[in-house]
């Protein structure tokens, strides 16, 4: 099985400690940030299938990094974890960001893992669909059938994001 990697974000250090050490006992592979532009750089810098992002967050919230985060990267599975009890923030986390799940602070360790493990599964679905798209795209494309349908733009992505170029 590939790399499951887990990126934890908040600024407070023992925050991202626990959320790691948990993370990792349940076979993940983890790395921190301290803040949404560091959290921006490892994500350029390596794989990351998996975002835990606080949203009170000094020079950038969490909201805002989940939005970058979902136009720059947009099969990492986005998850908002806040301590912060007004509804507007998982309102604005789901409509801005398309977070995947909210989980709110002071979390189980057993309701960290479960988001975990579905924030993964949900990654694997993503890329399953991904990849049947391109593939359905490629075979279009072979049968000489002409332009794809206007439904089937995820898969025309997918194969310029793979340096193939759909035939029209």
């Amino acid at each position: 099985m590939a790399e499951r990697t887990v990126l934890v974000v908040d600024d407070d250090p023992a925050v991202c400690e626990v959320a790691a050490r948990v993370l990792r006992r349940a076979g993940y592979s983890v790395v921190t940030a301290p803040d949404g532009q560091r959290a921006l750089e490892i994500l350029k810098q390596r794989p990351v299938q998996l975002v835990i992002s606080d949203q009170q967050m000094p020079e950038m919230s969490g909201i805002e990094l989940l939005r970058v985060i979902r136009v720059r990267h947009p099969k990492v599975v986005r998850v908002m974890l806040t301590g912060d009890s007004d509804p507007e923030t998982a309102v604005r986390s789901i409509n801005e960001g398309e977070v995947y799940r909210f989980l709110r602070k002071p979390w189980t360790n057993s309701d960290l893992k479960a988001v975990a493990d579905f924030g993964f599964k949900a990654f694997a679905e993503g890329e399953e669909r991904h990849k049947l798209a391109a593939e359905g795209l490629r075979q279009q494309d072979a049968r000489g059938e002409g332009p794809p349908d206007p439904a089937d733009k995820d898969a025309e992505v997918q194969l310029l994001a793979e340096g193939e170029t759909p035939e029209k």
